[in-house]
């Protein structure tokens, strides 16, 4: 199967899981086809997989990022600010350390698999897509990222709701300070009277600022880490950002990011059909990993809160958004106060932006180390 069949199939699955709304949805998009290439339905090696990589990340990096509230973001204030910060920070520590112990045993070149799980933890699946292209990790060692990532963020999702239980005593206890209430819907609330319109304008520009992206950084020279595809990364995020401060961000109200979200899921998808289900068996390591990481991220948080005097609310709020993502985040701030939820929504968009650069910095890093 390949070609036009094989863009039908991936095609098809991703719109089926996009209708059942599986949880983690993710997850489902890049294992399926990865036991459906292990039973020899599909291939393991394809040109489309590769033009998916090279043409369709950079595509949904800006329908996914034209519409970022950056306004809504540094209306936060300095605590919630800071505590995302702090989130980001524990987690970048976290795989940092974790590597430090665990890598002797992990396969060769797992340096980048810790850069790209540090980048979906604190942004998500795209973020952990544009680390693994920038650094051109091994579609090996992305299967057990995947198990890692959704394993780990939701069972600390339920840890973080249990915690909601507790939070009078801890504001009591540190006398914390108030957490922001930003005015106004947070977030992408945006609506737009030509829907299809709009979905074609924001879908062209998408398409003319990844070739333009792409035409620059075959000009540039590698940097340490980061590969032409890297740049390419870097590029589209930097423009995509700089137009949300134009007009331009009310593209969004088309439903440019859902087509975005979509579009990633397909990605998702193509780079589980690449990968050996055979990798799985490496879970059990990289799970010990991400145990290890994430109690180092979460005493750094705590830590950092305490010292703040933020509420325990926002402390959880923040430490999902950099773990889980704009699903999640809402979902427990709004477990503790209900204004959290808005605040837990911009804090997990400015973990979309910190994610990538992160991811990188995370896996140069731990380069070093090992």
């Amino acid at each position: 199967m390949t070609g036009f069949g094989l863009f039908a199939v991936l095609l098809g699955l991703v719109g089926l899981l996009w209708k059942l709304k599986p949880v983690p949805l993710p997850l489902f998009c890049y294992l399926i086809p990865m036991v459906l290439t292990t039973i020899g339905v599909l291939p393991s090696q394809d040109p489309l997989y590769q033009l998916f990589s090279e043409q369709l990340l950079p595509v949904c990096l800006v329908l996914l990022l034209l519409g970022t509230d950056l306004m809504g973001i540094a209306r936060l204030g300095p605590l919630a600010l800071g505590m995302m910060l702090l989130g980001s920070l524990g987690t970048v520590l976290g795989g940092l350390i974790s590597f430090k112990l665990y890598g002797r045993w992990l396969p060769e070149g797992s340096w980048g698999a810790v850069g790209a799980l540090a980048g979906s933890w604190i942004g998500g699946s795209a973020n952990l897509l544009a680390v693994k292209e920038s650094l051109g990790v091994p579609d090996s060692l992305i299967g057990p990222i995947v198990i890692v990532d959704a394993a780990i963020a939701y069972s600390w999702m339920g840890l973080l709701l249990w915690a909601s239980a507790w939070q009078e005593r801890w504001n009591r206890l540190l006398r914390a300070t108030s957490g922001p209430s930003p005015s106004g819907h947070p977030g992408r609330a945006l609506q737009s009277r030509h829907p299809f319109g709009g979905l074609v304008a924001g879908i062209s520009l998408s398409l003319l600022i990844s070739l333009g992206a792409q035409g620059v950084s075959r000009q540039l020279p590698d940097a340490g880490v980061i590969n032409s595809s890297g740049w390419t990364i870097l590029i589209v995020t930097t423009a995509a950002l700089f137009l949300s401060l134009t007009p331009l961000r009310k593209l969004e109200g088309a439903g440019i990011s859902r087509v975005g979200t979509f579009a990633l899921y397909l990605l998702l998808a193509s780079i589980g059909a690449r990968a050996d289900f055979r990798a799985i068996a490496q879970a059990p390591l990289f799970l010990a990993l991400g145990l290890t990481w994430i109690t180092i991220h979460g005493m750094v948080i705590l830590a950092g809160g305490s010292l703040l005097k933020a509420p325990l609310g926002l402390i959880a709020t923040a430490s999902q958004a950099a773990i889980g993502g704009v699903v999640s985040a809402p979902i427990v701030g709004a477990a503790y106060e209900q204004n959290l939820s808005g605040v837990g929504l911009l804090m997990a968009v400015l973990g979309n932006l910190l994610g990538t650069p992160c991811g990188i910095l995370t896996a140069w890093l731990a380069r070093l180390l090992g």
